[in-house]
């Protein structure tokens, strides 16, 4: 059996559809797509005598309506943010107001989600490939119930699911604490509790897959760029200085029950493989805001991963 594996995509549409079309292309039997589904930002279009200007990627943009503004709106999609068109009256009522701007952000979220799904829909479910897809730290919860609506994508968030093989995949999305108290931050007591809840679930985890989004510590899998006070980036010699920020939670219960694969994302800049004890944990990086998804493909036979590789495109 054929897994394809991709995580982080930040909004990208350009991403979540090469994720849909890596089941043609790689020609696999099941798609998982860990956390960190949404975007970041929203690009203002203000209307202005039948244009519409804004900023987008620093630079001012002045589009006319139609093909030209259509145009535009899908660059900004595949870059993972997203477009609201509004009048000048509208911009700065929201502007002036935290909660019409989260209120905005959520509907935004929602609507590129519920748009997936019914790609992956249309696209996988004639063909019966499953497709998995869970949320991570930085993903409001309102996004959960747009994914479990869908006809064919299935929901991972501390659930157990089966893959066509039989082999079962636990699910945890939430990270340990970052300075950004993202939407599902939490400490690694907590963490560590809802790891074992979903572990708790297997039948046997010595033979199952963790699909935990935050990377167990120390691993290399899971360098991140090292902070100062002031949240800035801290540079030497050699350039950006990057430590371990992943989780001891999910680190002791990979130690503790030496599941068959740990899959993981959470840290862009940390693709790569550690193995801890006979569990090969991957992260397969992220490079959304360039339109490149990265991911890996594992080959699964009598319980075992007879090889992996990672992708990129």
């Amino acid at each position: 059996m054929r897994l394809f594996y991709a995580t982080d995509v930040h909004g990208s549409t350009r991403c979540f559809t090469k994720f849909v079309n890596a089941a043609d292309f790689y020609g696999v039997d099941a798609v998982l797509l860990g956390g960190d589904i949404t975007g970041k930002a929203i690009v203002p279009l203000v209307a202005e005598n039948g244009r519409f200007r804004g900023h987008f990627l620093g630079e001012p943009v002045s589009v006319e309506a139609g093909d030209e503004l259509d145009a535009l709106e899908k660059k900004i999609a595949a870059t993972g943010y997203y477009a609201w068109r509004c009048t000048p009256d509208e911009e700065a009522e929201t502007a002036a107001d935290p909660a019409k701007q989260h209120g905005l952000f959520v509907r935004l979220i929602v609507e590129r989600v519920e748009q997936w799904m019914r790609l992956a829909e249309e696209r996988l479910e004639p063909r019966k490939i499953p497709c998995f897809v869970n949320a991570g730290n930085d993903d409001p919860r309102e996004i959960d119930a747009a994914v479990e609506t869908s006809s064919w994508v299935r929901f991972l968030e501390g659930r157990v699911v089966e893959l066509p093989n039989g082999t079962q995949v636990a699910s945890c999305g939430y990270a340990n604490m970052t300075p950004w108290h993202c939407p599902r931050d939490v400490e690694e007591e907590e963490l560590g509790r809802r790891i074992e809840d979903v572990v708790a679930k297997l039948d046997d985890p010595g033979r199952s897959i963790f699909n935990f989004h935050c990377p167990p510590y120390g691993t290399g899998i899971d360098d991140g760029p090292k902070l100062g006070e002031d949240f800035r980036l801290t540079a030497g010699a050699g350039g950006i200085e990057m430590e371990p920020v992943g989780s001891r939670a999910c680190r002791a219960a990979i130690e503790r029950y030496q599941p068959l694969l740990g899959l993981h994302g959470h840290l862009h800049e940390s693709r790569g493989t550690f193995r801890l004890g006979r569990t090969l944990c991957v992260n397969p990086g992220s490079e959304y805001t360039e339109g490149v998804l990265r991911g890996a493909l594992f080959d699964l036979k009598n319980g075992k991963i007879k090889s992996h590789q990672f992708t990129a495109g």
